[in-house]
């Protein structure tokens, strides 16, 4: 979780991988990640009270159910960070198209110790996103620090991406308070937009551009296809409200479904994280994080374009989960990411 302190925000991030409907390379992602998995995995971070809160640590569900789940390596990081500020949140992890690897993407940022105020850290912020990659979910390369927002940005927050099938590249998007060029010390009044490159390797990068401008701050955005629909749809927060979008393309007109989504049950929250249920059809799981008291709430749904969203029940996460991802897996997959030992 993240927190922007020029205007009263609380910020976390967190994505999901969309899918299509058509007899495609892409419609094999779903079916890989969000419809017929036999498991599911979690990705998360565990907050900056403890310290080692601030690096990355996965759990595998011990059925075809995100309700109960074991943790991996012993309950300790499996992904640590020794680049940058060596403190690593936010993190978000994605299948390659051709089904070959996973890539992991975090926020680069420390906050144990309370060597920077947020309002530092949101002005004086890394630039660059933490990367990994992964063949099998048990192997993984070194870590990379990639810059990719400009330097007139304070940071760079809650990293998500989305495979585009039309460009066949990666669209990755993350928040920035952005900064005129002449204030180089970056003093001024300004919010959080969300930024947005593509890739196809996590390596290069296009330049950065706005996606998300409300000219209020929003931060937390993921992304979610719903091919019996044909909408995508886009949760973020703004203005302390989960905000809920459609649209058909992922740079198209994008319309509100509802906003304030979990509110009413749980008050104040952020970070959504939604995902496809491996077992019943045309349900979503939609998982807000909440400020006070700290901790996730499982929500769901049968029909996601309704904007209607009704509490879980009987759900035991691991311990302490901050903002990440939940995605499905294979049997053997599964089988490789409980096994992981480092």
């Amino acid at each position: 979780m993240v927190k922007l302190h020029l205007v009263p925000l609380l910020c976390l991030a967190i994505s999901t991988v969309f899918v299509t409907a058509t007899p495609t390379p892409e419609a094999d992602i779903e079916k890989r990640q969000t419809a017929t998995g036999s498991a599911y995995g979690y990705v998360y971070f565990q907050g900056e009270g403890l310290s080692n809160g601030e690096q990355i640590y996965f759990a595998v569900s011990k059925t075809n159910s995100p309700a109960s789940w074991n943790v991996v390596n012993g309950g300790r990081p499996v992904l640590t960070s020794t680049l940058g500020t060596k403190g690593l949140r936010d993190p978000f992890i994605i299948r390659d198209p051709s089904g070959s690897k996973f890539y992991v993407i975090a926020t680069d940022l420390r906050m144990f110790g309370g060597n920077q105020t947020w309002d530092q850290a949101s002005r004086h912020g890394s630039l660059s996103l933490a990367i990994w990659e992964s063949p099998d979910l048990k192997t993984w390369s070194a870590q990379r620090l990639v810059q990719v927002s400009p330097a007139t940005a304070g940071m760079s927050w809650a990293p998500e991406a989305t495979w585009d099938p039309s460009t066949r590249k990666f669209v990755v998007y993350w928040a920035s308070n952005l900064f005129s060029a002449s204030d180089t010390g970056h003093t001024g009044s300004t919010y959080s937009r969300i930024m947005y490159a593509t890739t196809t390797d996590f390596k290069t990068f296009s330049s950065a551009q706005p996606w998300i401008d409300k000219g209020t701050a929003i931060i937390d955005t993921t992304v979610a296809f719903d091919s019996a629909s044909g909408y995508y749809h886009r949760f973020s927060k703004i203005n302390g409200l989960i905000l809920q979008e459609r649209s058909t393309t992922l740079f198209g007109i994008w319309r509100t479904v509802a906003n304030g989504v979990g509110q009413a049950q749980y008050g104040s929250v952020e970070g959504p994280l939604i995902f496809l249920s491996n077992v019943y059809s045309g349900v979503w799981h939609l998982w807000l994080d909440g400020i006070n008291p700290q901790g996730y709430h499982p929500l769901e749904t049968g029909n996601i374009t309704s904007g209607v969203w009704t509490a879980s029940t009987g759900y035991v996460l691991p311990p302490n989960p901050r903002h990440g991802t939940v995605f499905s897996i294979s049997a053997s997959e599964a089988a490789n990411l409980a096994a992981v030992s480092v």
